[in-house]
């Protein structure tokens, strides 16, 4: 089993089972000047959206596994 800490609060674990944990927790720090805070931002965005393309693709395996 292997965990992954991505900086500013993100964790990937790969289980023994097979499966994927991924947390996200609040980053400690919050004083950064406004161009890092933004680009903070959206590469919290990109991740999330990552996220979700790959929970989209698994419900559709699940729908075509249906059939």
């Amino acid at each position: 089993m292997g965990k992954i800490e991505f900086e500013h609060g993100l964790e990937l674990e790969h289980g023994e089972g097979g499966e994927y944990i991924l947390r996200f927790r609040t980053p400690k720090i919050k004083i950064f000047p406004d161009p890092t805070r933004g680009h903070l931002k959206q590469a919290r965005k990109e991740v999330l959206l990552a996220v979700r393309s790959l929970i989209d693709e698994a419900i559709e395996g699940e729908k075509k596994g249906e059939g």
